[in-house]
Formats: C-alpha cells, sequence, structure tokens
C-alpha cells in the first residue's frame, strides 16, 4: 500500500535505492543511512498498523515487518565490529519478535530507537549539519531543483505535478511535516526514491543538502515570519534550550515538547523561530556552544571505551568550535587564546594516549572552564546611554555650528552688497542639504542591517573612513581658529559669486557647506550607532535633538552679540575633541577588522583593554593609534609654524 504521505516516500525511496544512488558516500555508509531512516519510520509510524494490540492496518503491518527485516539484513550485511553487530542484530531480533506480537507502541520505541542511536554512536555518522545552513541558499536550491514538482510554496502543484505518481509531497501539510526531521528530508534528498520522480541530489555538496532540507522545513512557518520582527529574539531564547543537533533531528512535535520544558507560553512562536531563523552575529556564540557539547561528547564516549568517537569528537570540539571563533577571541585576548588552543590540545593528547579516565575528565573539565571564561571575553563591550549622547551631541554640534558660522557669514556678505535676491538662493541650498542628508541616513542604515555576517567588517571600515575624515577636519578646524584666515576663505569663495551674479552658484556652495556637514554627521553617527548597544540607541537621537536646541540657541546669541563670541576658541577646542573620538574610533575600528580575521593579531606586552576608548592589548591597534595621534599632532604644529611665519611677515 502507496500513502500520499512524506513518510511512505521517504520510506519506499530509502528502501528501493539503498544501493547506487550515493555516489558521494561508501554503500555501506549508505546501508547504514538506511537503516537509521527505516528504524525512524518504525518508530513513528507504527501506530498507523497497531493500536491496542491489534492490528488496524494490513498494509501498515506488513510494511512493519519488512523493514524490520531489512534492517536487519543491512546491518548483517555491514561493516561494523562484530561485537556492535552482535549487539544490534540481538537488539533487532527483539523489534522483529515485538512487532510480530502487535507489542506496545512504546516498547517498539524504544527498541528501534535504541538500535539507532547504537549505529550512530558506533559509527560517528553525522546526523547534523556542522554549521547552522543558509536558509537563502536552500531556497534558491529550491528554486533551481524543486519547483517543477513541488511548486513555488511547496504546495505541491508544480507545473509538472499533474501527470506524477505518487504526486509530490505538499510540504504545507501540517500533519504530514510536524512529524518529518530536517535529518529525514535531509536523507530523502540525498538517496532520492527510486521508482518515482523523486531522484537522488548526491550531486549536491553535503551543506548544500543541509541547506536544502532546513528549507523545506521551513516552508510551512514562512507566513508566520514574515508578519513576525521579533522572531530573531526568540531564536536566541529557543536555541538556549536546544542545540543544532536536536533541531536537524527531532520534529516539530518532538521540538515542542522540548521547548516545553521551560513552561514558555509560546513555544509554537518559539518552534517558528528555530525553523526560519539562524544564529546571525552570534555565531561565534554559537560554535563555543558546539566545542561545549562536542566536549562532554568526547568525555561520554571515552568513559564508554569509545575511543575512536571520543577522539574525533575532540577534534571537531576545535575545528568546528573554536576556529570559527578563534579571529574575535584572539582580537580580544590573544594571550588567553593561546592557552585555550593550548588546552585543546592536551585533551587531545591524553585521549589519544589512553590516559586514565581521571586525569581525562579533567583536562576536559579545564576545558569547559575555559570555553565559558572566551565567552565573556567574546561580549560585545559597547558605548553606555550617556557616553553615545555625548558623542552625538558633540558631533552634531560641531558640524551644526560650522555650518551656521559659513552660512551667517555668508548672508552677512549678501546683505552688505545689496543683492537680496540671493537669499532665497542660500536658504534653499542648505535646505536641500538637510532632506539629502535625512535620506543618506536611512540609506546607509539599510546598507548596515543588510551586511550580515561582514557586520565586523563594516564596523571596522566605516571607523576608518570616519578617522581619515575626522583628522582633515581636526586640522581643518586647528587650521582656520584664527578668525581672519577663516573670515578671508569664505569672503573669496562666495565673493566671486556675488560680483559674477550667479545665483546657481551661491545655492550650490550653500547646499555643499551644509551637505558635507551632513555626510559626515552620517558618518560619525552611524560609527557611533554600531558600538552603542541596541537598547540604547535613543541616546544617539536625543543627542542630535540637543545639539539643534544648542545650535538654536546659538544662533539667536550669535545675532545679538556675534562680535563677542570666541570664534577661536570654539574651533580650538572642537578639535582637540575631534582628535580623542578619531583615537577611539581607529582602536575601534582595526580591532573589527582584527575580529573578522583580516588582519593579524599581535598580542601586547601589557594586557591592558579600554573598550570606551578603543584600547586593546594588540600591537595593531595600539600602532594604529600612535601614528594617528603623531600625524595629528605634526600637522597641528605645521599649522602653528605656518601662522607664526605670516605673523611675523605681517609685522
Amino acid at each position: 500500500m502507496i500513502r500520499n504521505s512524506l513518510y511512505t516516500i521517504f520510506t519506499v525511496g530509502v528502501l528501493l535505492c539503498i544501493f547506487p544512488y550515493n555516489a558521494m558516500a561508501s554503500q555501506d555508509d549508505s546501508n547504514l543511512r538506511t537503516s537509521i531512516h527505516l528504524l525512524d519510520y518504525i518508530s513513528r509510524d507504527y501506530t498507523a498498523a497497531v493500536q491496542n494490540g491489534e492490528v488496524i492496518d494490513e498494509g501498515e503491518f506488513a510494511e512493519m515487518q519488512e523493514f524490520s527485516d531489512k534492517v536487519y539484513v543491512l546491518i548483517e550485511e555491514s561493516k561494523l565490529p562484530q561485537d556492535d553487530k552482535l549487539r544490534m542484530l540481538s537488539q533487532l531480533k527483539e523489534l522483529g519478535k515485538q512487532i510480530e506480537k502487535k507489542a506496545p507502541h512504546q516498547s517498539i520505541y524504544n527498541l528501534a530507537q535504541q538500535t539507532r542511536q547504537d549505529i550512530i554512536k558506533t559509527t560517528g555518522l553525522k546526523t547534523a549539519p556542522l554549521i547552522w545552513p543558509d536558509l537563502k541558499n536552500g531556497k534558491s536550491l529550491y528554486v533551481q531543483n524543486c519547483t517543477s514538482c513541488h511548486g513555488v510554496n511547496g504546495a505541491g502543484d508544480g507545473k509538472l505535478a499533474a501527470g506524477l505518481k505518487p504526486a509530490p509531497t505538499n510540504f504545507l501539510n501540517d500533519t504530514l511535516m510536524q512529524e518529518i526531521s530536517s535529518f529525514q528530508a535531509y536523507n530523502t534528498i540525498k538517496l532520492g526514491v527510486e521508482g518515482t520522480a523523486m531522484q537522488s541530489f548526491a550531486t549536491l555538496s553535503d551543506k548544500e543538502i543541509w541547506d536544502l532540507a532546513f528549507y523545506i522545513k521551513a516552508l510551512r512557518f514562512t507566513p508566520q515570519a514574515d508578519k513576525n520582527s521579533e522572531l530573531q529574539q526568540k531564536f536566541d531564547r529557543a536555541n538556549n534550550t536546544v542545540n543544532l543537533e536536536e533541531v536537524a533531528t527531532l520534529s516539530d512535535v518532538e521540538l515542542v515538547k522540548r521547548l516545553s520544558n521551560n513552561d514558555s507560553a509560546d513555544k509554537e512562536l518559539l518552534l517558528t523561530a528555530l525553523r526560519t531563523q539562524s544564529p546571525g552575529d552570534n555565531a561565534q556564540k554559537y560554535s563555543l556552544d558546539k566545542a561545549r557539547n562536542y566536549l562532554k561528547s568526547a568525555l561520554q564516549n571515552y568513559t564508554s571505551g569509545s575511543y575512536s568517537s571520543a577522539r574525533e569528537d575532540a577534534l571537531a570540539a576545535y575545528l568546528e568550535g573554536i576556529e570559527p571563533s578563534e579571529a574575535r577571541l584572539k582580537a580580544n585576548a590573544p594571550a588567553f587564546t593561546a592557552r585555550l588552543e593550548q588546552q585543546m590540545f592536551k585533551i587531545r593528547e591524553v585521549i589519544e594516549n589512553k590516559g586514565d579516565k581521571a586525569q581525562v575528565e579533567k583536562e576536559i573539565d579545564n576545558g569547559l572552564a575555559m570555553l565559558g571564561q572566551a565567552e565573556e571575553l567574546m561580549q560585545d563591550k559597547k558605548l553606555n546611554y550617556w557616553l553615545s549622547f555625548a558623542l552625538s551631541a558633540s558631533i552634531m554640534l560641531r558640524e551644526g555650528l560650522e555650518a551656521f558660522l559659513i552660512l551667517a557669514l555668508i548672508l552677512a556678505l549678501i546683505r552688505s552688497s545689496g543683492l537680496k535676491k540671493a537669499i532665497p538662493w542660500v536658504h534653499g541650498g542648505w535646505i536641500t542639504a538637510i532632506l539629502l542628508g535625512v535620506a543618506g541616513w536611512f540609506f546607509s542604515d539599510w546598507v548596515i542591517g543588510i551586511s550580515g555576517k561582514n557586520r565586523e567588517i563594516m564596523e571596522g571600515m566605516i571607523s576608518l573612513v570616519a578617522v581619515i575624515v575626522l583628522a582633515f577636519v581636526g586640522f581643518w578646524l586647528h587650521d582656520h581658529s584664527h578668525a581672519k584666515k577663516w573670515k578671508k576663505f569664505i569672503e573669496e569663495k562666495i565673493g566671486k559669486q556675488l560680483k559674477k551674479d550667479k545665483m546657481f552658484g551661491i545655492a550650490f556652495f550653500s547646499f555643499m557647506v551644509v551637505f558635507r556637514e551632513a555626510f559626515e554627521s552620517i558618518l560619525f553617527l552611524q560609527a557611533i550607532s554600531l558600538e552603542t548597544q541596541p537598547a540604547h540607541q535613543s541616546s544617539i537621537g536625543l543627542g542630535v535633538l540637543a545639539a539643534f536646541v544648542m545650535i538654536s540657541l546659538f544662533a539667536v546669541l550669535f545675532v545679538r552679540y556675534s562680535k563677542k563670541i570666541p570664534v577661536r576658541q570654539l574651533f580650538r577646542y572642537s578639535a582637540w575633541a575631534i582628535t580623542l573620538l578619531a583615537l577611539i574610533l581607529i582602536g575601534k575600528g582595526v580591532h573589527s577588522i582584527q575580529e573578522a580575521g583580516w588582519l593579524s593579531v599581535t598580542g601586547f606586552p601589557v594586557s591592558v583593554s579600554v573598550d570606551l576608548l578603543g584600547i586593546y592589548p594588540t600591537i595593531e591597534t595600539v600602532a594604529a593609534q600612535v601614528a594617528l595621534l603623531v600625524l595629528m599632532l605634526l600637522l597641528y604644529f605645521w599649522s602653528n609654524h605656518k601662522t607664526k611665519i605670516r605673523s611675523t611677515k605681517l609685522n
């Protein structure tokens, strides 16, 4: 009996294609995967054949008998170690007897799952991906390979579906899909279904198959995911309860049960998050979780005498758990990272040499403790609320005052020239600049929002570009802190336009004066935003608002008391404030690039870390800050020297 269900397609396919279809794995590996898959089917679908000691479906009952016999044959023909093979065959013989007796479902489930776990434990067969699958890539693979049969949305209504028997599976069917795990979908994709249109996709890489399997499981949840903006937070919460292996091997029903252990009122939403989201920017945190799980598994395997599996787990703890986080960890604490790597080597060494269990347990416990320290070191240390507020306000105040002073001089020159018709052009120029500046802020926010895995690179690059502009601005402020020189600069630029009666030129100059400040403000504020805690982002807006209030107050005072305002001191103090911000940002920028692994990390002799000031214990970050400070000091001294020479000549 062939039912139009995913389970039947899975099991028939696995049963019929156990030999030639997996080009990427050995014959034995294919047989073992088939055995695991059939045992999963027996565990879950036995209730469709037997209930209360009575056969309710003869066809299903015949399948149970056939599949248990098939697993027995596959294990008997396998190359498993003899002792392990004999133990499993004994369990499978008992499973066959219990099926014949029409035993309760729980007995069948326990026997089938025990044998399944023994196969996985003995062979080290991977039942979960090494890293979280990429759902975007899974979608792309689905569009390329699956839509013609399964349809765009997975409803089994593709262009070719009408003529296919059995019909393609409807991935949106809750009754079917809630009982299927991603691992089962993985096996079906990998092995194919002989005698149906479902071919083997063994040409895809292991990672691609996992991407596709996870995407198929996500299809049912996509409508809910599109309507909920808090799923990433829900994912982080759910992932503290279950790990990647459980998400891959458990069905939706089983996952909901696991999540309900926390008495969660929104476990369905947590399930949606697990099926549709991924760690994202927290990927390094989850790699350390993976290292921790591998070490625990290594200890368990070593204690039970599975030395080979323990060695593999210990190595995987480093390669799959530590290495993905190494760049970021090294950037924060190079000396500690070296000690952690040495500890992982000790664990592998003591397992390799088959040391006593107490010694292995001690080394693994030390490794687990160090992973806890590593997690603390990798936690983002962001700017606090008031520091972010002060930096944002100072940036906007400086940029706004500079633009205002230049515009005030332009308007004064226009009035003194009697060309009042130029005034609307000046206002039109700076208003246009502000509108474009606001649009630029949202565009830059969008660019950063889609940066995803390259966030550290984005942070670093924005900070470094900001540093370059800050260095120039700081020098310009210092150089123009001499009032006569600053006034002469404006008169030369705008005077030419007034003499030629070029209104567009005046508007363009007004636009460029303000747009330059707006562009610089966006750059600096985004650099501050990237270093501010998500909960404290409002401090940036309040800082900008406070700056506007102060600029408005300054404008009123300027109109009344323009001759008494110390423009020189104002610009000079701003120059030094800009220098301090540039030093902070270059430290953070270099540090972010180190975290992304794009720049080497060399430990500083003295381990000093002041995150708020952009100071980190690496030679690269310190060298960048020292070089910038020396450069800016040289520029300032050179500016002062030129001013003294000019003053001497004038005298």
